[in-house]
């Protein structure tokens, strides 16, 4: 071909080439960014903004004072007595009244008190919401982390005992090999491609976990994680209270506050009307109050008293228990931490380097004829084994730094 026709056919396919690059795909993922969408995005932290957002307008509810009453009547109407004058004039009895209640007992302060703490709890929890739905995130993107890799080793190693099993066969087939052992690698080849097979659904099982904590804002067959590993140093002590433990806490002085109020509904609230009466031709105009207070007859609120103890005694109780519940996982996971160094260590300085030596002398001794096949196999699976694990014992070890960072570390 002429150097002009070269490039004339260079020039045509070269725009093919790029139209055949996929367009907008997305960079791969990393931690931060995860969270970043994870905020903006997850169902579970959406829903608790509008648990917030509820309670702050429990704040306007429970500052709010009763309403006033108008009411208007007409009475002592007498059909029988006609008035020639106007409507005004008729002998009618015209009654206009207002009436506004006032409590007393400070019920409106003691129920802006519970709304704050309320408030405060449902803060709390949103915090508690979003460190929950980090920790769910940290496992998921680890998961994809893992998956990826050990697909890799999975796709890599089906593609070396392929070619394998096909040059036993040619090798059988030629004599040099027994039918036994081609079967071997035959049957090998098979589980190794198998283990494929189960290394990309696990790959696609945790992209759509993924996706599904990111509220679906990213298309799971698009999802990759960055090749970094999140850190993985064992986090510094820190003082600040977990979210679920203020939560609790607050919940306790909520029930106090309505114990109060519940209380409190033993101070009788005053009614207080004013009247004016228009009757002619007698009394054309007159005027009136009253003032009324409720007898605690049939309802003295003893069972609204002892349902706010309840109440307390049982998140009193709850506290007790979120606060053993938090100090348990701690200590859970320091000691896992520790195991979890432990064992990555130990196969990065031990297993792994020792099966990748057995694995290339391996490789050097059946070409020679050293060693047997049965015995080669199980080299081959000793080192996938080993390459597995060591990318499990890194993925285990950074989703423990990560929970311990999110569980709080402080004593």
């Amino acid at each position: 071909m002429r150097p002009s026709s070269k490039l004339l056919l260079a020039s045509c396919l070269l725009p093919l080439s790029c139209l055949a690059q996929p367009l907008d795909t997305p960079p791969p993922l990393d931690l931060a960014t995860a969270e970043t969408l994870l905020l903006e995005a997850n169902p579970a932290i959406l829903q608790a903004r509008s648990a917030v957002a509820g309670a702050r307008a429990g704040m306007d509810i429970a500052g709010a004072r009763p309403n006033p009453t108008l009411s208007a009547a007409v009475t002592s109407i007498n059909p029988a007595r006609n008035s020639a004058g106007g409507y005004w004039d008729r002998p009618m009895d015209s009654v206009l009244r207002l009436d506004q209640t006032f409590e007393r007992g400070d019920k409106r302060e003691l129920r802006l008190r519970a709304a704050d703490r309320n408030l405060a709890a449902t803060d709390a929890d949103l915090d508690n919401t979003i460190r929950l739905a980090r920790m769910a995130l940290a496992n998921a993107w680890l998961n994809l982390r893992a998956a990826q890799e050990i697909r890799q080793i999975a796709a890599e190693s089906a593609r070396l005992a392929g070619r394998a099993a096909e040059a036993a066969e040619l090798r059988g087939k030629a004599g040099d090999l027994a039918g036994v052992d081609v079967a071997r690698f035959a049957a090998d080849a098979a589980r190794v491609a198998n283990d494929a097979v189960q290394a990309d659904l696990d790959h696609a099982r945790a992209r759509l976990d993924l996706a599904l904590l990111l509220g679906n804002r990213v298309v799971p067959d698009s999802l990759q994680a960055a090749a970094d590993w999140p850190d993985a140093a064992l986090p510094a002590n820190e003082g600040k209270e977990r979210p679920d433990l203020l939560a609790a806490r607050q919940r306790l002085a909520l029930a106090d506050a309505h114990r109060d109020l519940a209380r409190a509904q033993r101070t009788r609230d005053v009614s207080v009307g004013v009247q004016y009466e228009h009757f002619p031709p007698d009394a054309r105009n007159t005027y009136g109050i009253s003032v009324s207070i409720p007898l605690f007859l049939g309802n003295d609120y003893r069972g609204d008293i002892a349902r706010s103890e309840a109440e307390f005694t049982a998140a009193e109780q709850q506290l007790a228990a979120t606060r053993a519940a938090v100090d348990g996982e701690r200590a859970r996971l320091r000691s896992e931490y520790a195991a979890r160094a432990t064992r990555l260590q130990r196969i990065r300085d031990v297993v792994l380097p020792a099966a990748e030596r057995a694995g290339r002398g391996a490789d050097i001794a059946i070409q020679k004829g050293g060693m047997g096949l049965t015995d080669y196999l199980d080299t081959q699976r000793n080192l996938r084994a080993a390459r597995i694990e060591a990318i499990q014992a890194r993925a285990d070890l950074s989703r423990v730094a990560l929970m311990l960072r999110l569980a709080g570390s402080a004593p």
